[in-house]
């Protein structure tokens, strides 16, 4: 385990919040917005599930007197979704009460819970409108998804899917959940409110900036969305574009079965993570 935290710590900003918080100052000061996730998925305890809920209400407090609009990323595994589903969405409606200015983004997590997910956010935002979605653009529903939530007035952050899903649920070709990806963000960029369009992918990028361009998105609208320790080059030109950049910041305990789950998960995530370290050391500036 020792071993490998030098090589997470590039992509976690530390193992509680005591040593987080530097780091989500940091990315505060350096004029970036923030999504934080507290590690853990798949709890099967309801004590398990009310430590996760703490923990977020002490993140909540420690954040209260910074004068800034923080976001949380939350999945719903976490809070007791596969312990009791109406547990699980009193515990987000619990934090949702506890938010002040900020706002939850629900991730999204395996197909498996995809529906709960989208149920249990629908619900939950009706009395709290802070709350929004994420959405996995292979996922072949949703597009489906996607016009709900628009049509509900739920903000979406809209990321390409890091699960392994089989060929009747998502996309397989890279190629087509570009596509996808392009369409939906599209989509959001002119119809959605406040959504997140989170992707490293500099031809994805280069054809969305065209795209606002062309059809005038006020840059005020949308965020673009990366992780912490991904492509910061990306992150600083976005920035210095003028666009407002939010990072995703994971802290927690679990920091190592959160890196080995995902890099098991698909194989394209170990050469995610080397590819966009050695863009960044070494360059391919498309968004110049």
């Amino acid at each position: 385990m020792k071993l490998l935290y030098p090589f997470a710590k590039r992509f976690i900003a530390g193992p509680d919040l005591t040593t987080a918080l530097p780091a989500i100052q940091r990315i505060r000061e350096s004029g970036y917005f923030a999504s934080i996730d507290i590690l853990g998925e798949s709890v099967v305890t309801r004590s398990q599930a009310e430590s996760a809920k703490i923990e977020y209400l002490k993140l909540f407090e420690s954040l209260g007197n910074i004068n800034h609009s923080f976001e949380f990323s939350i999945k719903l595994t976490q809070l007791g979704l596969d312990i009791d589903r109406d547990f699980c969405a009193e515990n987000l409606k619990q934090l949702a009460r506890a938010l002040g200015d900020h706002t939850i983004r629900v991730d999204m997590e395996g197909s498996s819970h995809t529906q709960d997910t989208l149920e249990i956010c629908d619900e939950v935002h009706r009395s709290h409108p802070q709350i929004g979605q994420a959405i996995q653009a292979y996922l072949l529903r949703s597009s489906n998804d996607i016009r709900h939530c628009i049509d509900n007035g739920i903000s979406i952050r809209l990321c390409k899917g890091a699960y392994k899903e089989p060929a009747e649920v998502a996309l397989q070709s890279m190629d087509k959940i570009r596509t996808n990806f392009f369409n939906l963000a599209c989509q959001l960029l002119k119809e959605g409110i406040q959504p997140a369009i989170a992707t490293h992918d500099e031809n994805l990028l280069v054809e969305l900036l065209n795209f606002i361009g062309r059809e005038k998105i006020d840059p005020n609208s949308f965020y673009f969305e990366m992780l912490y320790g991904i492509r910061r080059d990306l992150q600083k030109t976005l920035k210095d574009k003028g666009y407002r950049v939010r990072i995703y910041i994971p802290y927690g305990k679990a920091w190592l079965p959160y890196t080995l789950r995902r890099l098991a998960e698909k194989k394209e995530n170990l050469l995610f993570v080397f590819t966009h370290l050695f863009r960044e050391t070494f360059g391919l500036r498309k968004l110049r």
